[in-house]
Formats: structure tokens, sequence, C-alpha cells
């Protein structure tokens, strides 16, 4: 036969219990001294010249479609650029694309998905002049869809 125990501790008083114990093992606050600082022998330094973190290294220099996209997400109305009817309209730069921008010979056109709580002309009326200070003229604003919160 197995033996039944006589109580069976709950979920609280197991956490009671465990709460009592944390605070039985730790010292109150003014008793606790600090640790000594320790002293490093200069012959534990060891100094790489030729490796840089890349936390340090200094940014690439952003291209003139990235500054563009920038400008136009810090239009107020413009929730975000779009990559046109097929999504495929972009900038290509090594490893990254700047959606919804194209900067050419032609011009600079951008497309956006702008909200619906501002005007719609008058967002695309501020986007053509954000970029238009920025980038080659003639620019096209092309709104590709409204953002509607309901």
């Amino acid at each position: 036969m197995t033996d039944v125990p006589e109580h069976v501790p709950t979920p609280l008083e197991v956490a009671r219990e465990l709460e009592q114990e944390v605070a039985q093992e730790e010292a109150p606050l003014g008793r606790v001294e600090p640790a000594a600082p320790r002293v490093v022998a200069p012959a534990e330094v060891v100094v790489l010249d030729d490796v840089v973190p890349e936390a340090l290294e200094p940014p690439e220099p952003l291209t003139p479609a990235e500054i563009v996209a920038a400008a136009v997400l810090d239009v107020p109305g413009v929730v975000r650029l779009h990559g046109g009817r097929f999504g495929g309209l972009g900038t290509y730069l090594p490893g990254r694309r700047v959606t919804g921008v194209r900067i050419d010979d032609e011009g600079t056109e951008v497309h956006v998905v702008v909200s619906d709580r501002v005007p719609v002309p008058q967002t695309a009326a501020r986007v053509q002049r954000a970029v238009s200070a920025i980038a080659p003229m003639p620019v096209r604003v092309h709104v590709e869809d409204i953002d509607t919160i309901v």
C-alpha cells in the first residue's frame, strides 16, 4: 500500500516557505560590505590593435535614397513607403533595399501609404516639398493606399 501524506502543501504555502528561506539567507542591507576592487596585473591585459568592435566602426554614409526615405517618413500623415503595384519599386543597395523610392535621371519617384486622419492632397504636397528640397527634380509622389483606423 502507498502512504498518503496527511497534508499536501498548496502552491501558496510553498511560495511563502520559499520567501522565508530567501529572507533568512539574505543579509540586511546595512551590514553588507562592498567587495574590494580587483587590481589587474599588466600581464593579464591583452591589446588587439587590428580588431575594432562593430559598435565602434563608423556608420556607412546614407545614400540619397535613404535620405529621401527618412524625409518622407517624417512627414505627418505618411504611414509607410510602398513598393508599388507588384512590390518591386525601390532602390537596391548592397545588402539592403529602400522600398518605395526611386531616383534616376528622370527625377525622383516616391510611393507612399497615407493616413486617413490627414487630407490626402495635403500629405502628398508635404511629401513633394520635403523631397524636392533634397532630391533631383521633378518629384513624383504616388499615393498607393490609404490606411484607415477603425
